[in-house]
């Protein structure tokens, strides 16, 4: 079933068969992706073009490639991606990393300057040997969490955006548990992403 030369790939394009999930079907979120095996279920090992970080990419969800973009000398990179849900719900990541911003009090009021509302980070454990710092906040119609990422000895930080909300034929209180239950999908998600030194890797 494994085939080491596959996994060892930096992509999962050189695989005969791609698992039948959004995030295989579309060439351009391909290329991110760096095996076929899944990492856990619902989700495949993506690496960054910069190389600065992996994470656990949802299978459902495809990386706008019209959206993309990445610095000619690697030092920052967005990514953004997005589905709609069968339960009717729909969630949009940005997953930003800039290698120049190092001070993690400049990124949270980077971050609550996009967001627009007053928000309060809370530290949580992570999977990895690094800080990581969430944040929710409400708009009328949406909900959103956001997070900033930051590793002892290595250069630069992620910022990342996530936001929610329900299709308009979705009852309120049937919303409201939807958006909850999507949150705490999206802070486990957020625990995989694994800041690495470019060099390293």
């Amino acid at each position: 079933m494994n085939n080491d030369k596959e996994s060892k790939s930096s992509s999962a394009n050189e695989a005969k068969e791609f698992p039948d999930v959004a995030a295989f079907e579309d060439e351009f979120t391909r290329e991110f992706l760096e095996s076929t095996q899944p990492t856990r279920e619902g989700y495949y090992s993506f690496l960054s073009k910069t190389g600065a970080y992996k994470m656990d990419f949802p299978e459902g969800m495809k990386i706008n490639d019209k959206s993309y973009s990445i610095d000619p000398d690697k030092n920052s990179e967005v990514v953004i991606f997005s589905s709609q849900n069968s339960n009717g719900t729909f969630i949009d990541h940005h997953v930003e990393y800039y290698s120049f911003i190092n001070d993690p009090q400049h990124g949270r009021d980077q971050i609550e300057g996009r967001v627009g509302v007053e928000i309060k980070f809370e530290e949580v454990p992570s999977n990895y040997d690094q800080k990581l710092e969430i944040a929710e906040y409400e708009y009328e119609n949406s909900s959103g969490i956001v997070s900033l990422i930051t590793k002892d000895g290595v250069d630069g930080q992620i910022q990342t955006f996530s936001s929610l909300r329900c299709s308009n034929d979705v009852e309120e209180n049937v919303c409201k548990q939807q958006i909850e239950d999507e949150k705490a999908e999206i802070k486990k998600w957020l625990k995989s992403i694994h800041l690495i030194s470019k060099e390293s890797e």
